[in-house]
């Protein structure tokens, strides 16, 4: 994995279990270790939209399981620590702010899983748990907040400004107007290297509003 739970501490994108808790016997899985789990998951549909199956396989196998963490393998290419560790301008698709963690795979992952977490399946369909002496607050603002800070992560906050979108015959080449923001974003950052990295598997995606839409 690229980032796990260590990324969801903050007040913004806080997550509960993020924290290992001590172990009081029990044999089922622990809740950090199926909160990596889901981490793991989300994690990797959001590669495939970025580079498509065999550059996020190419990525993943650059990695190797060492107590516990997901590092750098000796050797490991160079393009991609450069996109996931950074590179000049490109502050990579995580990074470290102080003490915080960020990554835009973090907002991504927390997006969806807050919309898995609200609602439960059982036999009885889709259920939404309540506790006792509390009030039920719908998750929809804060989800809208969260995927439009990864959109601008992603793919930048050209939405709001005339966009400029041309495509070939096989949808490889996008391009899109720029406006005053300073931050690179994934698209951008792939768009520039693309005589390093395949861009034509990029899916893009849109800012929501409160309505869902």
């Amino acid at each position: 994995m690229i980032i796990d739970a260590q990324y969801f501490k903050s007040k913004e994108l806080y997550i509960p279990n993020s924290v290992a808790q001590p172990n009081i016997g029990s044999a089922s899985p622990s809740a950090l270790l199926q909160l990596n789990e889901e981490i793991d998951s989300i994690e990797h549909q959001l590669l495939l939209d970025m580079l498509g199956y065999a550059q996020t396989t190419e990525l993943k196998d650059q990695f190797e399981l060492i107590d516990g963490e997901f590092v750098w393998k000796i050797g490991a290419l160079q393009k991609w620590i450069d996109l996931v560790d950074g590179k000049d301008e490109w502050r990579g698709l995580r990074y470290t702010i102080g003490g915080k963690k960020v990554s835009v795979i973090a907002y991504y992952v927390f997006f969806q899983y807050l919309g898995l977490d609200y609602n439960q399946y059982t036999t009885n369909g889709m259920q939404i748990s309540k506790v006792e002496n509390s009030i039920t607050q719908d998750p929809s603002i804060k989800q809208v907040s969260v995927w439009n800070r990864f959109i601008k992560m992603y793919i930048g906050d050209n939405w709001n400004n005339n966009v400029t979108i041309s495509t070939n015959w096989n949808g490889a080449y996008l391009s899109y107007l720029k406006n005053d923001s300073n931050e690179l974003s994934v698209y951008d950052f792939l768009s520039n290297n693309r005589d390093v990295y395949d861009i034509s598997y990029f899916v893009t995606k849109r800012p929501l509003n409160y309505f869902g839409i």
